[in-house]
């Protein structure tokens, strides 16, 4: 009987649309299809797939979600596990039962890699800490260097009394930390992990005004991953923007422009979104927008993060009040060990000598 060849293009036509899940389990079929799934020509077709699909992501970032009810203690993370950052299908952890550990990881493939210290002393960041202690995190993909960078910035207080936040940058291939500079803002509003858009992070940031001792003004700190500079940029109108108070408003992302959206009580669906350099406010007419929720589970060896769709699945969650941040999270086969594609090349030059058959 005649052996039926599959040109190698359609074999990557019909992978590349295929679970993370089903792509592990299929590197095992035949060397050309290992070869082709581990391929980072691969990895990036089947994550850019990924986002295309996904239809239901309004890529607000950090979502507040609303979830007091009655819960197990044996339910909760004690503030042992933090997600700090998200980007591409892997995670930045903070573990902090004393001082931090960072991990980056994938939960879809189960890799993760174990980051060196950042160069600072360490406290829990959920008490107290002193002025050299209180941390900021960011996570995204610097697209000049096909690289991951994990960002870590602490305040300082100068001798002169003036307090200033100090970054440190590594990347996942260096796997070292270097110093990239300070910005004169000290306090982090909204939340200390960095909203990844256009390139740059971006935190809500404060410092005192001039002459002005008792009296700050807020900011939004861009942090350009492939330049390693730093920007402001100003909020939108004050009188709007704090009407219930500073605490609620958060930063995000709509339609790949950065915005800042409140929440809190009452519920507002008011946003204002950035395009062109300039704050338009963007009106959300859906108080239940198509967003998905998703559900913290225990760090136990068999741990998974679940999501749902509260609109299209029909899931309601009972809500008086309390909220949780969760991270925008897209299945991939990214992985946190990055290293210079000349071992991928060769596994590609010799995929392509091997014919799939079917």
């Amino acid at each position: 009987m005649a052996k039926q060849l599959v040109p190698d293009d359609v074999v990557e036509q019909i992978l590349v649309r295929l679970d993370v899940k089903d792509l592990i389990r299929f590197k095992s079929v035949c060397h050309s299809w290992l070869y082709v799934i581990s391929s980072p020509f691969f990895v990036k077709a089947h994550l850019k797939h990924a986002y295309m699909t996904d239809h239901n992501n309004p890529q607000l970032g950090h979502r507040r979600v609303c979830l007091r009810t009655v819960v197990s203690e044996d339910m909760y993370l004690r503030n042992l596990v933090r997600i700090v950052g998200s980007c591409n299908g892997l995670l930045l952890l903070c573990v902090s039962p004393r001082g931090f550990n960072l991990v980056v990881t994938n939960p879809s493939t189960r890799e993760h890699k174990e980051l060196p210290t950042p160069p600072y002393r360490f406290c829990d960041i959920h008490y107290k800490c002193s002025l050299r202690e209180v941390v900021s995190w960011g996570f995204g993909y610097d697209s000049s260097a096909d690289d991951y960078k994990v960002i870590a910035g602490f305040m300082k207080r100068k001798r002169t009394g003036s307090k200033v936040t100090v970054f440190h940058v590594l990347t996942l291939k260096s796997n070292t930390w270097k110093f990239i500079g300070q910005v004169k803002y000290w306090r982090f509003c909204g939340g200390v992990s960095g909203i990844l858009c256009g390139g740059a992070l971006h935190w809500i940031m404060t410092c005192k005004k001039k002459n002005e001792e008792k009296k700050t003004m807020d900011v939004i700190i861009s942090l350009d991953l492939s330049t390693e500079e730093f920007k402001e940029i100003p909020l939108p109108d004050a009188s709007l923007l704090y009407e219930y108070g500073y605490n609620h408003i958060l930063l995000g992302v709509i339609e790949e422009c950065l915005c800042i959206y409140t929440s809190g009580s009452p519920p507002s669906t008011k946003k204002w979104v950035m395009r062109n350099n300039k704050w338009e406010v963007f009106i959300d007419d859906h108080r239940q927008s198509k967003y998905d929720i998703v559900h913290y589970l225990p760090f136990t060896s068999d741990a998974q993060m679940n999501s749902s769709d509260c609109v299209d699945d029909g899931n309601l969650l009972p809500a008086n009040g309390a909220h949780v941040r969760a991270s925008i999270f897209v299945k991939s086969l990214v992985s946190p060990h990055p290293h210079d594609g000349q071992e991928d090349t060769k596994c590609a030059e010799r995929g392509t000598k091997e014919q799939v058959v079917l």
